[in-house]
């Protein structure tokens, strides 16, 4: 006799924080169009709006890039009833240069010890690097490489030969010394070249030197939906895409091909990891070295060549469109990995586990608060919060 779970699509359950773009773009787009086309069923459901329901419901758990005291216990219950845990990872989280601003949260021995206990529970990782794939899916544990889609692609249109040419970066205000440090020299001597015949636009990153340059300046958003739906307004022909060479920046995907993809732009790259994972990547752009010499070079010779360059544009609507699209992506997935998306006959999870798992999250939560604003934590009263808070709970459960 078959069993209930044999009789059943396998439910998929992400838990995330914030449905920031690393978390929507590395498991939900997907799992959202599996569930549509009716392959399995799922839920997104926000940590805190979290219910012993969505727990016991669920086969397989999606840890959407989590790290904290909460998240970590989370994934304990979880882990004790015998769900199949994955860990989103996007970038080298616990390996994040000081230079960059997230290093201050990441690098603290709490926080790192946080995802290290996850990425421990975790039978599966989930990741769009293989560099981060093979540095965190040891022993035993399922690598799968989750590729990010293209959202919202455009279709191919031809260039209008009576506008300058658009040459632009897109990208967070944290990429500003990406911009400087790599682009500024072969800039200022493609602007001296071509002069009004190109038009340079930074949609984001805003370097100091823009004003000089006559750029258009598009702020950044954090709104990722509105933020796509811009760069395909801005139709450039033309998208800069320059790399630090470090390890750390080894480990980040190619997100900014499939974005300039999507909106129908041709991209230049910087001739390393990770633009180099970029499949059949010479049909999409140019890439180079990261000296000034070689960025003035491709971007010189992208700018000439008229008929490469449409090429290069058709071949990323096509490519973004079919095989970056979530459904492509998802169909992948659920064929070369079908047993993440078996049901599972799991144990139930008690009832106060949650319950209680929240209320000490919300005083931790307090004493936080307190001790950043710098006050002195009264401990004292968040124990006695914490045992009435609990005595609460006890006597909801009988």
């Amino acid at each position: 006799m078959e069993s209930a779970a044999e009789n059943r699509k396998c439910h998929v359950l992400l838990i995330y924080r914030a449905m920031i773009p690393s978390v929507r773009l590395c498991g939900h787009s997907q799992m959202e169009a599996l569930a549509r086309e009716g392959l399995l069923e799922y839920r997104a459901v926000q940590e805190m709006q979290l219910t012993r329901a969505d727990m016991n419901w669920a086969d397989t758990v999606l840890l959407g890039r989590l790290d904290s005291w909460y998240e970590r216990r989370l994934a304990q219950i979880l882990h004790d009833a015998r769900r199949r845990l994955v860990y989103i990872i996007d970038d080298d989280l616990l390996n994040i240069p000081p230079a960059i601003t997230s290093a201050a949260y990441y690098g603290q021995p709490a926080v790192q010890g946080n995802i290290r206990a996850m990425l421990d529970m975790s039978g599966v990782i989930f990741s769009p690097s293989p560099l981060l794939l093979a540095k965190y899916a040891t022993d035993g544990k399922l690598a799968v490489k989750m590729e990010e889609p293209a959202l919202e692609p455009v279709s191919y249109s031809p260039r209008n030969p009576g506008r300058p040419l658009k040459i632009g970066f897109a990208g967070s205000i944290d990429r500003v010394s990406d911009i400087e440090e790599i682009l500024r020299k072969a800039l200022f001597r493609i602007k001296e070249e071509f002069g009004d015949r190109v038009r340079f636009e930074f949609f984001g990153a805003i370097p100091s030197f823009a004003r000089q340059l006559e750029a258009a300046c598009i702020p950044y958003t954090e709104d990722y939906d509105h933020y796509r739906r811009k760069l395909n307004e801005l139709a450039w022909d033309i998208g800069l895409a320059p790399m630090p060479i470090t390890p750390f920046h080894a480990c980040k995907h190619y997100n900014k091909f499939c974005e300039y993809s999507a909106a129908g732009v041709a991209g230049i790259y910087t001739d390393s990891e990770p633009y180099v994972f970029i499949p059949e990547k010479e049909r999409f752009g140019r890439f180079c070295k990261n000296t000034p010499e070689a960025w003035y070079e491709q971007i010189r010779a992208e700018i000439l060549d008229d008929e490469g360059r449409e090429e290069h544009r058709r071949q990323c609507c096509a490519w973004a469109g079919e095989r970056l699209s979530p459904s492509y992506i998802g169909r992948e997935l659920f064929q070369a990995h079908g047993e993440l998306f078996r049901p599972l006959e799991a144990q139930a999870i008690a009832g106060s586990a949650l319950g209680w798992l929240k209320v000490q999250n919300l005083c931790r939560s307090v004493a936080e608060k307190v001790r950043r604003n710098g006050l002195k934590t009264p401990v004292v009263a968040v124990q006695k919060l914490t045992g009435r808070l609990r005595s609460m709970v006890e006597r909801r459960r009988h």
